[in-house]
């Protein structure tokens, strides 16, 4: 009997094999199953059979790791096996009637393998994207000529970032030099700022440009500067500050405090410097001829040493640490205990010490500086004098000993500087990081503030000794003198009482002022120019015999009207002087003297001496104004109004036809209603809407990546996925019927607190408590007629309640690749070629990414809006045609965090179609030298041409709204730019000019 054997067919070679037995029982008994058993049999088989003989497939779309490797040998061509039974499928789910595959080609025999064909096998096709992201060249094409803003910080210990604004993509210098300011124009100007500078009329002569680089070569240049900067407080409209001093506005020096006022008193100031002389370690006690006879050699020193300091190291440390310092007690530098390095650590730990110097980081020591060389003394009496050390010296309460020995010392401080920079640029000695780092850290504010001061002292004053007067005495008898008992001739000692401080460079001051009258159109200027030619403006001696009242600088209101926010009342002696300044003008007071001496450090004080010597040598303009004067304020004089730029009546009369401004002042044919001649202060509130200027209790300026996140050309997105219908590109069409503003007035009411706003001065040594300020307080309203089509005349009243500022949107140059946006998902290239795309192209804007939403309202719905209407309102007006178009007002929705803008449309259909006034290319002069016509627009050196009444009653809304506002104007700026810089600043309004 036969056993029936399991069947292993589903093993055999898929290949055909011609020598197998096919007649066994196997194949007997498979006949006799049905068709289904077969069919599911084979297809088992066929599937074991793809698993243990799948081909290794190699391509080189995956290249081996061991690729290059010597060992690897090449593979063999992947062979195709040989075509199935059509009874057989290649898979258990396969379908039996699948049709065969082609045929062999021609030559191959059954038994050898068929090879894949070795030609390049064809791409397989891809779709391509239907939107692709904008390329970063092209983005940099797009935003060719479009100022990007920042604010970096400069280092360690350097206080708060510096804006600045660039165009990074450009490399033509007509584009990279475009500024929202005016340069400095006069030599004696220069001052006014720390910054790194070359003035207008230095630039136009040879020869002064030629002392100017002799000066700034190898000297040492201290990372402290005026906040806001000076550069950038005038800016191409008249009235307004550039983007550097509206961020810097939120830490300008004037808001600086004392940290402990009780330390600042004048009593504890005395303790502070008795116990400070007294120490062994650090100063010595220096009588006044030996601080004169000091400051004498210093500045020798400085002016005939023909190697430019180059001292023998050894010949400074002597010195140094036997008349003014005592010896280092220990040895900071073991290779070179005679080094400059260790001076300037000595003389830098001296001028740290705190409550013992002047603070010029504080504005109020800035302006007094002249007041404590030139100003009536307040200071005790010879007779005060105290020993100390064994030696006798002043008081440590006397103002201008103290004064000048800190001068003194930081001008031994400078020049070791001055010899270390030269040694470094001469290639002497390199530059020691780790010293840089000391210095950094050791050299506070106030000491850096003292070596601006030395520079200043170094260039600007020479110093003179005067014999004192010997008094006449009788004549001792013959008897004395046969005996001998005569007394001997008493000694005259040197007192820094007997100097003259003269300047050295008063020519050019006088000039300056000069330019300065004639800028502000003052009148008689006839009679200055001959009383200059007379030799009658000159500086006068050191003052003694002057009461305080021919002495400026008394208190004035405590009204929010003074740059200062927080008016301190009464005068005292010590380190803190009040806040808010009022000046009592004398023919060559302290106030001339410190300008025409040239003593005057950056900041805001060179616009107060300019004004208060103007004044001081016009007897005529002292007889109508009086000799008080309140340098933030203004005053009615001879048919005409000058304002301080710190006043915002001045800041919006400055957009008058006809105004003038210059370093600070303001002039302008308006005559206010309600006043007489004389000086006149203005009462306001703090701006309603600093908007995002304060984010946690810090200004705006120290959010840096902020800063630049919310003014980028991209909004912040990210940057490689930027799509050409993320933007579009704004239209200066105006849909504006034509109109006509009139000012009809500018009316002055007093105040109701006016008797507040006086206060009582504490009474010193030269003066008794009075009420001191006769200056009166007022409000301010500016009175329009506005005269359009459609309606009648209709008067409109604003009033001048809120202290905001205005900047001038900075130049750009238009893009000629808009077209790179040009798609099907552009919401500017959606709209029908008619007179909307039209206006885009020809508005020369460039392109607002997606992230910056704003609205654009024409300013006669906004006057007639209540005032009372929230902002946020405004910023969602009803549907209208400017709403609904997307080249006028944002139309989408977006997740981002950059506040919304309103722009307020001060043009109208008349000058939309006003030809643009600058440059349609990037790419300036093909030829080096070729003169650039960028306009008078862009330029900004035609600073007077503009103004008109529709540009103050714009002004005047964003003050009675308390709104700060970006100036834009057509043909100096584009829509989007000031749109960005708005968001830069935190800003929330722009208002657009024809």
């Amino acid at each position: 009997m036969l056993c029936k054997m399991p069947s292993f067919s589903f093993l055999k070679s898929s290949r055909g094999d011609g020598n197998h037995d096919q007649h066994g029982p196997v194949a007997a008994e498979s006949e006799q199953e049905t068709p289904e058993k077969a069919q599911r049999r084979q297809s088992r088989r066929d599937f074991f059979r793809a698993l243990i003989k799948k081909p290794i497939v190699i391509t080189d779309a995956k290249p081996s790791r061991w690729r290059g490797s010597q060992s690897m040998k090449k593979p063999a061509p992947l062979q195709l096996q040989s075509p199935r039974s059509p009874d057989s499928p290649s898979t258990p789910m396969s379908d039996t009637n699948k049709p065969l595959p082609p045929p062999p080609p021609p030559g191959t025999t059954n038994d050898e393998p068929i090879r894949i064909c070795t030609s390049t096998p064809k791409p397989a096709t891809k779709l391509a994207r239907i939107i692709a992201p904008i390329a970063p060249d092209e983005l940099h094409k797009l935003f060719s000529g479009a100022p990007q803003f920042f604010a970096r910080s400069e280092g360690h210990h350097t206080g708060a970032p510096h804006p600045s604004v660039a165009f990074p993509w450009n490399t033509e210098v007509e584009i990279r030099d475009l500024c929202d300011h005016v340069q400095i124009h006069d030599e004696a100007w220069g001052s006014v700022t720390a910054w790194p500078h070359i003035t207008v009329q230095v630039s136009k002569d040879a020869d002064a440009a030629k002392e100017h680089h002799r000066k700034q070569r190898a000297h040492f240049m201290p990372r402290c500067r005026e906040r806001p900067n000076m550069l950038s407080m005038q800016g191409l409209e008249r009235g307004t500050v550039g983007y550097g001093a509206a961020l810097e506005l939120g830490v300008a020096d004037a808001l600086r405090s004392i940290d402990d006022i009780r330390e600042t008193s004048p009593e504890a100031v005395m303790e502070h410097r008795k116990k400070f002389l007294n120490n062994k370690e650090g100063l010595r006690p220096l009588t006044d001829s030996v601080l004169i006879e000091s400051l004498l050699s210093v500045s020798e020193t400085y002016h005939e040493d023909p190697m430019k300091h180059r001292r023998p190291t050894l010949e400074l440390y002597t010195q140094l640490f036997t008349k003014i310092l005592y010896p280092p007690s220990r040895v900071t530098d073991s290779q070179d205990p005679y080094s400059l390095q260790v001076q300037i650590e000595a003389l830098i730990g001296v001028l740290a010490a705190p409550f013992v110097w002047v603070d010029f980081g504080l504005v109020e020591w800035r302006i007094r500086l002249g007041q404590i060389l030139w100003g009536a003394s307040s200071d005790v009496t010879a007779d005060e004098e105290i020993a100390i050390n064994n030696e006798v010296m002043h008081e440590p309460g006397t103002q201008k000993y103290w004064l000048l020995l800190q001068i003194l010392l930081s001008c031994e401080l400078l020049l070791r500087l001055d010899a270390v920079s030269m040694n470094i640029d001469h290639g002497l000695e390199a530059a020691k990081p780790s010293e840089l780092r000391r210095f950094d850290k050791s050299a506070t504010s106030s000491v850096r503030w003292s070596i601006i001061l030395a520079r200043q002292w170094m260039e600007n004053i020479q110093i003179e000794k005067v014999d004192p007067t010997e008094e006449k005495k009788a004549a001792p008898g013959w008897l004395a003198t046969l005996t001998g008992t005569a007394a001997d001739t008493p000694k005259i000692t040197e007192s820094i009482d007997h100097l003259k401080f003269r300047g050295r460079n008063q020519t050019t001051q006088i000039s300056g002022l000069v330019h300065f009258a004639r800028k502000l159109g003052w009148p008689d200027i006839d009679n200055l120019t001959a009383k200059i030619a007379a030799n009658g403006i000159t500086m006068s001696e050191t003052i003694q015999g002057i009461s305080a009242a021919g002495t400026p600088l008394s208190t004035v209101s405590a009204g929010s009207n003074s740059y200062f926010t927080k008016p301190r009342p009464g005068m005292r002696k010590g380190l803190l002087p009040q806040r808010g300044i009022a000046a009592l003008t004398n023919p060559s007071g302290w106030l001339s003297n410190s300008y025409l001496s040239g003593l005057i450090l950056p900041g805001e004080s060179l616009g107060h001496f300019l004004m208060s010597t103007l004044l001081e040598n016009d007897e005529l303009a002292v007889a109508k104004l009086g000799d008080e004067a309140n340098l933030y304020g203004g005053f009615v004089y001879s048919k005409k109004s000058y304002w301080s730029t710190a006043c915002v009546v001045g800041r919006v009369l400055a957009a008058k036809k006809g105004g003038h401004e210059c370093i600070g002042w303001i002039s302008t044919p308006v005559v206010p209603r309600g006043v007489k001649e004389g000086w006149v202060d203005i009462d306001v509130e703090p701006a309603v809407q600093n908007d995002t200027d304060k984010q946690g209790g810090k200004p705006r300026i120290w959010h840096k990546t902020q800063i630049e996140s919310d003014g980028n050309v991209i909004g912040g997105a990210d940057a490689s996925s930027v799509l050409p219908g993320d933007f579009v590109i704004p239209s200066d069409e105006s849909y504006q019927k034509p109109f006509t503003v009139t000012l009809e007035s500018l009316d002055l009411f007093s105040a109701v607190d006016e008797d507040s706003n006086s206060i009582q001065e504490t009474p010193t040594p030269n003066t008794e408590g009075t009420n001191v300020s006769r200056i009166q307080t007022y409000s301010a309203m500016m009175r329009f007629m506005i005269d359009s089509d459609k309606d009648s005349k209709r008067e409109v009243n604003l009033a001048l309640s809120h202290d905001v500022q205005f900047v001038t949107a900075h130049p750009c140059v238009p893009s000629p690749y808009t077209d790179i946006l040009r798609t099907p998902t552009s919401p500017t290239f959606q709209i029908p070629e008619q007179s909307s795309i039209r206006s885009v192209k020809a508005s020369g804007n460039h392109p607002l990414h997606k992230a910056f939403t704003y609205v654009r309202i024409p300013i006669l719905d906004l006057l007639f809006t209540s005032s009372t209407t929230p902002f946020s309102a405004i910023l969602s007006p009803p549907a209208s045609p400017i709403t609904l178009d997307p080249t006028q007002s944002s139309t989408h929705t977006t997740n981002s965090k950059i506040p919304k803008v309103l722009v307020i449309d001060c043009t109208d259909s008349s000058t939309s179609t006003t030809k643009l006034n600058r440059p349609t290319s990037p790419t300036f002069p093909s030829r080096p030298g070729t003169p650039v016509h960028v306009g008078i627009l862009v330029g900004g050196h035609k600073h007077g041409v503009f103004g008109s009444d529709l540009e103050m009653l714009a002004r005047a809304l964003c003050a009675e709204r308390g709104w700060n506002a970006l100036v834009s104007r057509k043909g100096r700026g584009c829509v989007s730019c000031a749109v960005r810089e708005a968001g830069a600043l935190g800003w929330r309004v722009v208002v657009r000019l024809a």
